[in-house]
């Protein structure tokens, strides 16, 4: 019979955490997409109830249950005792596609954001306390000193904690004061967290002829999936986005694309991907305007206006700057690279403005 100690959801991304117990052992399982057609399930074996098998149990996959961790991977090999469900708790790391399982406050086990089956068609597993040596089903967790996976699991109870206080007022002070500084006074301001967590805007600036729009509060958490990409993921992980245009086109075509830019914002968290320089999204809204435009470049331009956002938990935040293209233009990236696109739109002056024209390929 199974029975379910503990469940909670992700507080950022379509994600069900939760701890299944059976009469054979206990496994804590993230539930991505739950109910949904591309719904997939990553595991971490914690810990057996009973005494360990030689070898792996094919058998017990083979009827659907959770098999047991083999003798030479466990810490107890003639099982440990049953978990008390008031002891269990879960905390999410700051990213919200991964969690740690903790008991009476200690780490039991964690699956990080890379754990499971992934797009390659590679496997990796997650990390349980309780096993000593490498298993289909988990990896040692090691200690503080082996692992940055503990470092990491306290930050983010730091992170969560912190927001007993809530430090919005203070970051969103900081936020303004670079928008302001450099582009001017503020017209519209927008709250586009729909009364979510976490807080989140959208300002528009009018300079003249021209109106940018730009967010804040997107760079409070960080973008999942990052450091599968690169070695230096703090680099990548928080951004804003800003659009600019004619003051007379927006004013015609204002309300979708806010809407638009404030829909991307959770894109990131909804998809368990990241947004960054190069990448190129969808835009509907755009082409409903004007049929030419299909697509959004993300760039960060050299000669667009610098907005010196402050540090956000100890991360650079990147100000990504929307760019219609056509399909022209996404085909072009698409076949020879994002990159290729950003430096063909370097020779056109004031590229990051849109005036509802195309800039580079007809």
């Amino acid at each position: 019979m199974k029975n379910i100690l503990l469940e909670e959801f992700s507080p950022l991304c379509d994600i069900q955490a939760f701890v299944e117990e059976d009469e054979s052992g206990v496994y804590f399982y993230l539930w991505d997409y739950p109910g949904q057609e591309h719904a997939n399930i990553r595991s971490c074996w914690v810990r057996n109830y009973g005494p360990a098998p030689e070898t792996l149990d094919f058998s017990a996959m083979e009827d659907g249950n959770a098999p047991m961790l083999p003798r030479d991977c466990c810490a107890h090999p003639q099982g440990a005792e049953k978990l008390d469900p008031d002891e269990l708790s879960i905390v999410w790391l700051t990213e919200g596609d991964a969690a740690a399982l903790l008991y009476q406050d200690e780490v039991l086990c964690v699956i990080p954001g890379w754990a499971g089956q992934q797009a390659d068609g590679s496997s990796y597993p997650a990390y349980a306390r309780d096993c000593i040596a490498e298993s289909p089903f988990c990896f040692p967790l090691g200690t503080p000193d082996t692992n940055a996976l503990f470092a990491r699991i306290e930050a983010a109870r730091q992170f969560w904690a912190s927001w007993d206080e809530n430090p919005w007022p203070d970051l969103q002070h900081q936020y303004l004061d670079a928008i302001t500084a450099t582009l001017g006074p503020v017209k519209n301001y927008y709250g586009i967290d729909g009364g979510h967590w976490p807080p989140k805007a959208l300002v528009t600036v009018e300079k003249g002829e021209i109106t940018y729009a730009v967010t804040l509060g997107v760079s409070i958490v960080p973008q999942p999936k990052v450091e599968l990409y690169t070695e230096s993921p703090e680099q990548l992980r928080r951004f804003e986005l800003a659009f600019a245009c004619e003051t007379k086109w927006l004013a015609a075509n204002e309300k979708q694309l806010l809407a638009y830019i404030s829909g991307q914002t959770t894109l990131p968290w909804s998809y368990m991907t990241f947004l960054a320089q190069g990448h190129t999204i969808p835009c509907q809204e755009i082409s409903e305007v004007d049929s030419r435009f299909t697509s959004m470049l993300l760039a960060k331009p050299q000669s667009a206006p610098a907005l010196a956002f402050p540090t956000v938990y100890g991360d650079p935040v990147n100000l990504l700057w929307m760019i219609p293209i056509t399909s022209a233009e996404q085909r072009f990236a698409e076949e020879n690279g994002s990159e290729a696109l950003i430096r063909l739109a370097a020779g056109t002056e004031a590229e990051w403005i849109f005036n509802g024209m195309e800039k580079w390929i007809r």
